[in-house]
């Protein structure tokens, strides 16, 4: 990033001096001080503040200084369409997975939906059979099986004896 003195800065931004140093004063842009107690601005801050950088259009004998600034300011550019897509590639993945989130919610909610429809439709049918007098349920429902009692059912016996015992 190429640092670029006040009054450099208010040419490549096309505003007077005293805006920029109003602008440093209430924040809006920031500056950095060279050992030498200089004051430079970043390109980078002129392009986070002002957008467009001009370079400036007068005849500078040093036409190096003039093709560094225009560099500096294509690479400044570069920078912050490559931080953009970085941004909106992060924002898209987090999109994706909110979007996988809800999905996934929706699917519960949906069975949730499902569950709670079936137990409405157990009971309403168990508030039919217990309006219903004995004389009109079904067989099956008026008179259930008996429980099988211990004698009823054949004590299980080990495989020596099974295989011992005649028939």
């Amino acid at each position: 990033m190429a640092l670029v003195s006040i009054t450099e800065a208010a040419k490549l931004v096309r505003r007077n001096r005293s805006t920029l140093y109003r602008d440093i004063e209430k924040g809006r842009l920031s500056k950095t001080v060279t050992p030498e107690g200089e004051t430079q601005i970043e390109t980078s801050e002129l392009l986070r503040t002002y957008g467009r950088l001009h370079p400036s259009e007068d005849d500078d004998p040093d036409d190096r200084t003039r093709e560094r600034t225009r560099i500096a300011i294509l690479e400044e550019r570069t920078r912050s369409l490559e931080r953009a897509l970085a941004l909106e590639a992060e924002l898209r993945k987090v999109k994706d997975q909110v979007t996988n989130e809800l999905r996934a919610r929706l699917a519960d909610k949906d069975n949730v939906i499902k569950a709670l429809e079936s137990k409405v439709l157990f009971l309403e049918y168990d508030k039919q059979v217990e309006s219903l007098s004995p004389d009109q349920l079904p067989e099956q429902v008026a008179k259930p099986d008996k429980p099988k009692t211990a004698e009823h059912v054949m004590p299980k016996k080990g495989w020596w004896a099974r295989f011992l015992t005649k028939r």
